[in-house]
């Protein structure tokens, strides 16, 4: 059984929207309207009204959709849940609010064909005939939180339509917002700015060496001054801004940590250099949960606050977020290489209701260098999430558009965030093949490549280039060979031939930045020395490519590492040396 959505190029059912439809419910119906006219060439109509026709395609809440399933009120529904259901006269695609409707009608469009890999590249299917079979889908995300941070997953229809509701990507109302938090991340020093009350109140920040001090310290976590002020000031932050789901209370990002008597007390009792910040955050939390319900407390485990504690737990309205900062990306995190880590996070998982991990998937000194940890982030989504992680943060390169495989690697976390027991394999492919065209096999075939020159190496968010297996000169030389056939294979597309040669930027770089000890290797192991070109003619392609114009939807690199190298200083430093 199949109902039939349009003929020939003509539609064969209403979209229909209630009177009393939510914002996010209305731009779902006007979602599904473009999408499917761009689909079959066919005019759907959208109708605002509570009437049910004979036949239609039911959107959101309200008199029609209670008719056809009165169960599926919004209070019954999961905040993001979303209902795929199909009879032979009528399509109902809706779910909980804010988000749960709009993700049924993307959800019912990925069942189509349709894919958002990037917002300057979806691919929607032709199709002038179009049925759908019966059937009864119910889907709710893995995640409460799932935030693919990379530069251009910020777009706030890429977001939506890949599912991510992290605080960073330019969701409005109409997509249903979003998780909102406040400050996000080591915020200590902006809830105590030193300028303003260290002179007066040394006493809340570290001592260090019997001395009081704040540069690279943190605060004085066990001082009950301290934690009174913190109370009142978080109270007051959280008045300020009502939309707030989350507040940040966390570190600095450095080391520093106070060594007063109390903090040491406090620490050696839980085994744990978390365990003074984390009784503040808990103090802080149980004040004020009854003026704020709807607001969770967060903090890190971080660094040199990752163990977990001994006995103190941290209250159901605080979160936790884990770091992998020090592990090994090219393995999966719970293997022996990250051992600390992964007993770490099976730790937390133990004692904290709401768990968050913060991950890493870029290499933050160099943006664009070959970072092959394509075929671990399934095994890292499914590892959290067996272990009751509740959010994820996967931290890209996030200044720039240009990061090496960006594109592969932000669709994929977004999909497996939503579902991280999908077949990750299956899902790569289908991006290359999507995304690069008849050049997706030498693009695979290159991730392979650098991803089993990587595979008993201990590879950071950090790695020096110099010392990474998977950029010598036996695999580069490869991977030009392999980068040489995918160009030419999308020698006529201009559109493939652009995106196969922004990705030829990554293997162009690690060239550039170890050239003159590509050199030396290639005569250790006597082998002809044949790099892309000489130093400067590569270095004037790079760059021209990488600051040329491109597609609606990118702009020029602007960053090649975190701390703000431009392009243009990069080459200038290369062939300086």
């Amino acid at each position: 059984m199949r109902l039939h959505l349009s003929r020939r190029g003509k539609p064969l059912a209403p979209i229909i929207v209630s009177r009393g439809a939510s914002e996010p419910e209305r731009y779902a119906a006007d979602e599904l309207r473009r999408h499917l006219t761009q689909i079959t060439g066919a005019p759907f109509e959208l109708r605002e009204t509570d009437a049910l026709p004979e036949r239609a395609i039911v959107i959101g809440h309200g008199a029609p959709t209670e008719r056809l399933r009165p169960d599926l009120r919004p209070n019954r529904l999961g905040a993001e849940e979303a209902v795929v259901e199909c009879t032979r006269d009528c399509l109902l695609l809706t779910g909980g609010r804010p988000r749960g409707t709009l993700y049924a009608v993307y959800r019912f469009l990925h069942g189509l064909g349709v894919r958002w890999w990037t917002p300057w590249a979806t691919h929607i299917p032709r199709k002038r005939d179009l049925s759908v079979p019966a059937q009864s889908r119910r889907e709710q995300p893995a995640f409460e939180y799932r935030e693919p941070f990379w530069y251009h997953a910020f777009d706030g229809d890429w977001a939506a339509r890949n599912y991510a509701n992290g605080h960073r990507p330019a969701l409005a109302s109409r997509h249903g917002g979003k998780i909102e938090y406040v400050g996000f991340v080591h915020t200590s020093f902006w809830l105590v700015p030193p300028p303003i009350y260290f002179e007066q109140h040394p006493d809340w920040y570290s001592l260090i060496d019997g001395k009081r001090r704040w540069e690279k310290a943190q605060l004085c976590w066990t001082n009950p001054d301290l934690r009174a002020f913190l109370v009142e000031r978080v109270r007051q932050i959280l008045r300020e801004n009502p939309q707030a789901q989350i507040i940040s209370i966390s570190q600095e990002d450095w080391t520093g940590a106070c060594q007063c008597d109390r903090c040491r007390a406090v620490e050696e009792r839980e085994g744990s250099a978390v365990a003074p910040i984390l009784e503040t955050v808990n103090l802080i939390a149980e004040r004020l949960e009854r003026e704020f319900p709807h607001v969770a407390f967060d903090t890190l485990a971080y660094w040199y606050t990752r163990k977990p504690t001994r006995t103190l737990r941290p209250r159901p309205n605080v979160i936790v977020r884990l770091c992998s900062i020090e592990c090994s990306f090219a393995q999966p995190l719970e293997r022996p290489d990250n051992a600390g880590f992964a007993d770490d996070l099976r730790g937390w998982s133990e004692r904290c209701d709401r768990l968050y991990v913060w991950d890493y998937t870029t290499n933050f000194t160099h943006y664009l260098l070959p970072h092959p940890n394509y075929f671990v982030l399934g095994a890292n989504l499914r590892f959290f999430h067996r272990h009751s992680v509740r959010g994820v943060f996967e931290q890209g390169a996030y200044q720039s558009h240009g990061g090496e495989m960006a594109e592969l690697k932000a669709w994929l976390l977004a999909q497996l965030l939503w579902n991280p027991y999908q077949d990750d394999a299956r899902l790569i492919d289908e991006f290359l093949r999507g995304y690069y065209g008849a050049a997706a096999r030498y693009v695979k075939q290159y991730l392979r490549l650098v991803a089993n020159a990587a595979r008993d190496f201990k590879m950071g968010c950090f790695t020096n280039p110099a010392d990474a297996p998977y950029l010598r000169y036996p695999v580069l030389r490869r991977a030009e060979t392999l980068w040489e056939r995918a160009e030419r294979a999308g020698q006529h597309d201009p559109d493939l031939r652009w995106r196969v040669q922004i990705a030829r930027l990554a293997p162009w770089y690690a060239w550039l930045v170890n050239y003159e000890r590509l050199e030396a290797q290639a005569r250790e192991a006597n082998l002809p020395w044949q790099p892309p070109a000489d130093k400067k003619t590569l270095a004037e392609r790079w760059l021209q490519r990488a600051t040329a114009q491109g597609p609606n939807g990118w702009q020029p690199i602007t960053h090649v590492n975190e701390a703000g190298l431009t392009p243009e200083q990069f080459v200038k430093q290369v062939l300086e040396r």
